[in-house]
């Protein structure tokens, strides 16, 4: 191996350690947003939860006034 081959083969280790070192920070940075995007999913499944909590409150509501309404007619009725 002459001097000149070793300096190619050195430019290319080279070359290689420095993208593998940005492929590693890109790498850490995608699980980084991941890992926030992540969280963001939860906080909105718990925000999905409390106002289908609250539909369900709300409904359960509208169908007691209406059970009301229905019997204060039928009291008129008689």
């Amino acid at each position: 191996m002459t001097l000149e081959n070793l300096e190619r083969l050195e430019e290319r280790i080279t070359t290689l350690t420095e993208k593998f070192v940005e492929l590693k920070q890109s790498h850490e940075q995608a699980l980084g947003e991941l890992s926030v995007r992540d969280q963001r999913i939860d906080q909105l499944n718990d925000k999905l939860k409390e106002f289908q909590k609250t539909k369900v409150q709300i409904h359960s509501k509208i169908e007691n006034i209406l059970k009301r309404l229905e019997g204060l007619k039928v009291q008129s009725e008689k």
